[in-house]
């Protein structure tokens, strides 16, 4: 599979998984505005923005789920091996 269509498939897998979320530090909309997968599929960055004025907690709650959110990932992307997910704000990706 090429890099473009991983990543819209983790997308849109992400995106589902992480609206299903019940953590009270992840808010009712969270966007998955980007990923980007490295060369060797191993790790994907998710680039996320939400209404919220407390980021930091809503990137700790997704670390905290990155093992449920990568077995999700691994049930409905076909893919050898399933990616290490890093969470970040949108606005790092501007750096």
């Amino acid at each position: 599979m090429k890099p473009e269509q991983v990543q819209a498939q983790l997308t849109r897998v992400l995106s589902e998984a992480i609206a299903e979320l019940r953590d009270p530090r992840v808010p009712m909309i969270v966007t998955v505005e980007r990923v980007t997968v490295t060369a060797d599929y191993t790790l994907a960055r998710v680039y996320v923005s939400a209404l919220t004025s407390d980021m930091p907690g809503l990137l700790d709650a997704l670390n905290r789920a990155r093992g449920h959110l990568q077995r999700e990932i691994g049930a409905q992307v076909k893919m050898r091996r399933t990616p290490t997910l890093e969470f970040r704000a949108l606005e790092d990706a501007r750096l």
